[in-house]
């Protein structure tokens, strides 16, 4: 088929999660570039965007981000990709709550305060403790040096990745194994679910860059999480590009060896969009595996015949018939769990999946003034293969006995919350469950895999994501270049658009978003 007018841009960006839109914005207001960003859901925004049933509004994938905090790196790059359009919210404190049947602790909006808080509760931890906290900002620096390492090739690389990479490699289990109380190491890890792989296979500089992203507290976007693509599109759009929703990307086209555009299905027909440069926010398995021809990326396909995925979850998004403050809850996260052990949590749910064993519990409606009905999200972490039976049909079409499932794990999700949060049920008035079923569906993640790639010591060496791949013209970028998380996914994309605006990119972006 022929090229219909304004098809050719300077880029193009395939899917508009935080890292995709990251890139385009940048490119758009350092390069001047027209960029196209095609996504093949019906919203734009990808894990950030928002969604509506009857009254209620949620945010699919955004809970609370940390460092937003005004004068902050996240928060100058944050203002710099949607041109300070979006206001954030900080959350109180406590910002978690861990909850056990063996015991409970509150995380305060404080590095220090976390720090002492704890100390006063395992006394004889003391000196274990002290270590762990420098070695969570030691192992979270080294991780944001391996971030910059990204845009540089091997030899000058190696420069930013010096000192702690046996502590960055470890098992997050092999670190907490020096503490001796199982509560107190239950504690520490409470957080794992925020990027996808339980304490004995992820690795401890994914655990420490999560647990030291919310040392100063917890933030939310005013208005919800679709603010972040409506100004990052808005400054997209201002340099003469385009946002296209329901536009799904069925292939990178090749010329001579060289990327050179897609071919995109819209409404039952096929269009051609081309560009000099192609990025890739649409997960390194896919990318590789269904958008590239065969015989190209033979390197990258090897690599992602051996990854592992992370894991996908349950989502029960519920509406609520009256301020939860009413019956005693308030706007922090509440992390609950059957076990001590979260590894022998994750690992008890494959083959049961009307199992619950930990769930995750938030009030977002608590952290956005002005939202005017209530809501709550539940989040319990699941696997693919306990829904594969269900995967034939579309979305909202996949038949009864999916529906009946759903249905059962929903009440499940709720019995469990209700055993630990007492009165949570008598506030639910409406309430909806995404599976990965539904998470593969709108973001072509295989498997559901909300972050992709599991968060092991792979991860970051032997089978780290380059930005540029082996395909001359064509860029990665979003969480599996970086970190799991909104600002793991937004540094991937600084470092993106680093890559192409040249030499001194990540000087201009830095210099435009004031930083230093």
């Amino acid at each position: 088929m022929k090229n219909l007018p304004n098809t050719h841009f300077d880029a193009i960006v395939i899917g508009s999660g935080m890292g995709g839109l990251t890139t385009a914005s940048l490119l758009a207001q350092l390069g001047r570039k027209r960029v196209l960003v095609l996504e093949k859901h019906f919203k734009l925004g990808g894990f950030t965007h928002s969604f509506r049933r009857k009254k209620y509004e949620w945010d699919v994938g955004v809970h609370y981000v940390g460092e937003m905090q005004s004068g902050s790196l996240s928060r100058r790059i944050m203002d710099l990709v949607t041109r300070r359009g979006v206001q954030w919210h900080k959350m109180g404190s406590p910002v978690e709550r861990f909850i056990f049947p063996q015991g409970r602790f509150e995380v305060p909006d404080n590095r220090a305060e976390y720090e002492a808080a704890l100390i006063e509760r395992f006394p004889e931890e003391r000196a274990n403790l002290r270590r762990y906290f420098k070695d969570v900002v030691k192992a979270q620096s080294w991780v944001a040096r391996w971030f910059v390492s990204k845009i540089y090739s091997r030899p000058i690389a190696s420069l930013f990745q010096f000192g702690a990479k046996d502590l960055v490699a470890m098992k997050t289990a092999g670190y907490l194994d020096r503490f001796q109380d199982p509560l107190l190491k239950a504690f520490l890890a409470a957080q794992w679910p925020d990027f996808g792989s339980p304490p004995h296979e992820s690795a401890f500089g994914f655990h420490a860059t999560v647990t030291a992203d919310f040392f100063n507290g917890g933030f939310y976007p005013i208005g919800g999480s679709q603010q972040i693509a409506e100004h990052a599109s808005a400054a997209i759009q201002a340099a003469g590009g385009q946002c296209l929703v329901s536009h799904g990307v069925k292939q990178i086209n090749v010329v001579d060896g060289a990327a050179s555009g897609v071919t995109v299905e819209h409404k039952g027909r096929e269009i051609t969009f081309t560009a000099p440069t192609i990025v890739s926010n649409a997960g390194a398995v896919t990318t590789f595996g269904k958008l590239v021809p065969e015989g190209h990326c033979v390197i990258e396909r090897e690599q992602i015949a051996r990854i592992k995925p992370g894991v996908s979850a349950l989502v029960l998004f519920v509406g609520l018939n009256r301020d939860p403050r009413e019956a005693g809850f308030d706007d922090a996260n509440y992390w609950i769990y059957d076990r001590l052990d979260h590894d022998t949590t994750a690992k008890d749910r494959d083959g049961q999946p009307t199992r619950i064993d930990g769930e995750f519990v938030s009030f977002g409606s608590l952290r956005n003034p002005g939202q005017e009905s209530h809501t709550a999200q539940i989040i319990s972490f699941s696997h693919e293969s306990l829904w594969s039976d269900c995967a034939k049909g579309p979305w909202m079409r996949r038949g009864d006995e999916y529906e009946n499932r759903k249905e059962s794990m929903a009440q499940e999700m709720l019995r469990f919350a209700e055993r630990y949060l007492p009165g949570l049920g008598d506030l639910v008035d409406y309430y909806e469950l995404s599976t990965p079923l539904t998470v593969e569906s709108f973001t072509g993640h295989p498997q559901g895999a909300i972050y992709g790639q599991a968060c092991d010591e792979n991860r970051l060496f032997r089978d780290q994501w380059k930005i540029k791949t082996s395909l001359q013209n064509l860029y990665l970028t979003g969480s599996d270049v970086g970190t799991p998380g909104v600002n793991g996914a937004m540094m991937a994309g600084v470092m993106t658009a680093a890559k192409l605006l040249g030499t001194f990119g990540l000087a201009r972006i830095m210099t435009r978003a004031h930083v230093g």
